[in-house]
This record gives C-alpha cells, sequence and structure tokens, in this order.
C-alpha cells in the first residue's frame, strides 16, 4: 500500500469517527434531555381515551399491491343519516386507537371511519415503498369502501395523516369539492419535516451541524424497538408531548408507539424524507382547519403557518388555531379543545360569530390550553361575497374595523406567506413523504 493511499484510508477512517461523534451527540442529547426531564406523575385515566362503547364494523381493503388496510365504521344512531361521514387519519407510529376521544365524542352523531395506515396497528404492509403517494391511494381506497356515491366526506388527519390527506388531493384536485366537505389538518407540514423538527439539544456544539440532517433521517429510518426501561415514558413525552402533558395521556401514547412495528416505523420514516405536497395542500378547495400545539418539536407550528398561508391564497382556510402549551399529540393532550374545533368542521354546534371574534377554545382537562386564532380577514370561517367584487370587499373592510373591540383576540396568528417549498436536502420534491 503506497503512501497516498494510507492517507487516504486514514482521512476515511477520521471522517467516519468524526460522523459517529456528531450522530451521537445529537442523538444522545435528545435522550439525556428527555431523561432528565420530570418524572411522568402518576394520573388518574382519562375516560376519553377508552376504546368507545360501540363495536365498530371492521373490514379489510386491499390494495393493488398487497397491503391489507384495517378499517372500522362506527355508523351513526340514526339509520337515516345522510350527513357528511367523517374519516380519521392517523399518523406515524399512531394507530385507530389514536382517534379514541373523537370517536367517544361523536359516537352516534356521525357515521365515523378510522383505519389503520399500512404497517401500523393491524393493518399489512404492501410491497410499495410507503411514500405519502402511496398512503394517499390508501386512502382513496378506504373512501372508496365506506364512502357511498352522493355523500360526501370530513377529512381528518393528524401528522403524516394530514400529508397524507394532502396527498390525496393532489391526486384527485377534480374531485376534491365533490368528494369532500371540509378538512382539519392537525399538528402536520409540507415539506422538509428533517430540516424543521426542534428535537436536538439548543445549547448542541457547532461540530454537529453538518449531521442534523443524516441523524435526522436515522431517526425517523431506524428500524430500532422502544427500550422497556423505566424512563421511556419521559423519553416519548419528550418527543412527542408537552412536558406538563398528563400521565395518563403519556402512557397511552407510550403503549401505542410500542405496539407499532419497529419495521413499519422505519419504513414509513423512510418515506417522510424528501417530499413536498404543497400542490396537494393548494386543490384542497373546501373550507380547512389547521390547528397545531405550541410545543409540538416534531412539527413545530412553522409548518402549519406554511399550510395555513397555501391554503388562505387559495381561499380556503377556515382558520388557523394554535394551542398553548401542548405537543405533537394535540388531540389527546387537548382532547376537548380539538373536539370544539371538529364540531364546528362538521357542523356541530356552529357558532355564526367571524372566527377573530369567538372565544378561545375550552381549556382541556389538566392543561393550559388557550387557542390562538388568525384575524378574520385572514382566516374567515367561510370565504363570504366580500371577495367577490371590489366594492364588496371595501365594505367588509370598513365594518370589520368598525367592529373591532375592544380586547383582542388571545393571540393574532395571521398565516406566514409561504416561502419557497425546501426540500430535506438533495432529494427531489415529490408527492409523498
Amino acid at each position: 500500500m503506497n503512501k497516498l493511499s494510507k492517507v487516504v484510508l486514514g482521512g476515511v477512517g477520521l471522517a467516519g469517527v468524526g460522523t459517529a461523534a456528531g450522530v451521537l451527540r445529537l442523538l444522545g442529547g435528545t435522550l439525556v434531555e428527555g431523561l432528565r426531564s420530570a418524572p411522568v406523575a402518576p394520573d388518574e385515566p382519562d375516560a376519553a381515551l377508552a376504546t368507545p362503547a360501540a363495536a365498530p364494523r371492521r373490514a379489510h381493503v386491499h390494495t393493488a399491491d398487497g397491503a391489507e388496510l384495517n378499517v372500522l365504521t362506527y355508523p351513526a344512531d340514526d339509520p337515516d343519516d345522510s350527513s357528511d361521514i367523517v374519516v380519521f387519519v392517523h399518523g406515524w407510529t399512531c394507530s385507530t386507537v389514536y382517534w379514541n376521544p373523537q370517536v367517544n365524542h361523536l359516537l352516534g352523531k356521525r357515521t365515523l371511519v378510522t383505519y389503520d395506515q399500512r404497517g401500523h396497528g393491524e393493518s399489512r404492509m404492501g410491497r410499495a415503498r410507503p411514500t405519502p403517494a402511496v398512503l394517499a391511494q390508501d386512502l382513496e381506497s378506504v373512501l372508496a369502501a365506506t364512502v357511498p356515491v352522493g355523500r360526501k366526506a370530513v377529512l381528518v388527519g393528524h401528522s403524516l395523516g394530514g400529508i397524507t390527506v394532502q396527498a390525496w388531493a393532489d391526486q384527485h384536485a377534480d374531485e376534491v369539492n365533490e368528494r369532500v366537505s371540509a378538512v382539519v389538518l392537525q399538528s402536520t407540514a409540507v415539506t422538509n419535516v428533517i430540516g424543521r423538527h426542534k428535537l436536538f439539544d439548543e445549547n448542541r456544539p457547532a461540530y454537529t451541524k453538518p449531521f442534523e440532517r443524516m441523524t435526522g433521517v436515522l431517526f425517523v429510518s431506524a428500524p430500532a424497538p422502544l427500550p422497556p426501561a423505566p424512563q421511556t415514558p419521559q423519553i416519548v413525552r419528550q418527543i412527542t408531548m408537552a412536558p406538563t402533558t398528563r400521565g395518563a395521556h403519556v402512557a397511552f401514547v407510550e403503549d401505542m408507539v410500542k405496539s407499532c412495528s419497529p419495521i413499519a416505523r422505519g419504513l414509513l420514516g423512510h418515506g417522510m424524507v424528501g417530499f413536498d405536497v404543497s400542490t396537494g395542500t393548494t386543490a384542497l378547495t373546501v373550507p380547512t382547519t389547521v390547528i397545531v400545539g405550541t410545543e409540538d418539536r416534531l412539527l413545530p407550528p412553522v409548518h402549519s403557518h406554511e399550510i395555513a398561508a397555501l391554503l388562505d391564497q387559495a381561499g380556503a382556510l377556515r382558520r388557523l388555531v394554535i394551542l398553548d402549551d401542548i405537543g405533537h399529540m394535540l388531540s389527546v393532550e387537548a382532547s376537548e379543545a380539538f373536539n370544539e374545533v371538529l364540531d364546528e368542521a362538521i357542523g356541530l354546534h356552529i357558532d355564526p360569530a367571524p372566527a377573530a371574534e369567538k372565544a378561545p377554545a375550552k381549556k382541556a382537562a389538566a392543561k393550559k390550553t388557550a387557542a390562538k386564532k388568525a384575524p378574520a380577514k385572514k382566516t374567515p370561517a367561510k370565504k363570504t361575497a366580500a371577495k367577490k367584487t371590489a366594492a364588496k370587499k371595501t365594505a367588509a373592510k370598513k365594518t370589520a374595523a368598525k367592529k373591532a373591540p375592544a380586547k383582542a383576540p388571545a393571540t393574532a396568528a395571521p398565516p406566514t406567506p409561504p416561502a419557497a417549498p425546501e426540500s430535506d436536502g438533495g432529494v427531489a420534491p415529490t408527492t409523498g413523504s
């Protein structure tokens, strides 16, 4: 071996050591932060999280690539009910049980559909790489099997489920208005989930910067099981929930995440690398509510602001809601506040007042959660005739100015104008992640 070869091999070895050190420092910092956090306090069970009292109709929907989707339908009490069917799409590492608080809240009032994303819960993984484009095809299969022709759906997506909904809209842009009446996007994103998370230690050393993307990809795609350690609840809370989350909610999420197959978690996690569903976001031409918690470290509020801005430009934003002191598992952590938003989307207990004049969403039990709402001109409940003519728009603005209340809304959260979509570093944006 000549001298040059030895130098090259030595450099490669040092680079490998440096990379390993950077990755370990980033992952270790997150774990240490979780381990140093306050222990999860003992807690009484939360009835909202219980298995729904009524047994659902169960079906297995098969896809072209061999996936088998576990689909649950909870019929409305009224056999003649013809209202819109509410279809829930859960996120990464979750399952149908994630929606227990919402199913319990709406049981009997509407027909409800939940399903396990491929590889999650009781659904089987197919042969295709599970990108959002493939998950959108799965959603279409579920809609075809559960929503009769002539009826519409309300689509409710959390995290990867919200990405799935946007990807579905991209594939069915010309059918959205005919088949969907409203959408709720909870704690989700349009693109760049690897580059915007807040999982790493804020005080991390500068030398770890080049390894952040690599570590993020490793975090979502490594098929490593969760360790059965006493500190695991603290780590789960650190990554997915707010620091003040109730113990019952942490235990519920821990059990759900542990039940997810590590292989499925890694495959779907890797599918979130390098995607862009912004064309699907703008294809959502029906009233769409965007909701997120301030303590979401996996998909921070910057993502929801981006979605809201795109929807606002398309004239489809119902409103943007931001809940204080709530993490990524929002509809578990703040089920009461989320259920109020859901009621509005499906037409239960509609408040005719403009969004900015409404009182903040009711605080969830044992949580300090305030709903931050965008100003009415940015997040109207519905697009009114004010946008149809210049004269009417002027009149609407004058009226809004006169009606300005003495007290400002809880927090003005106008949509941030979207910048050019960022990809996850070197991967061409595609419909899917």
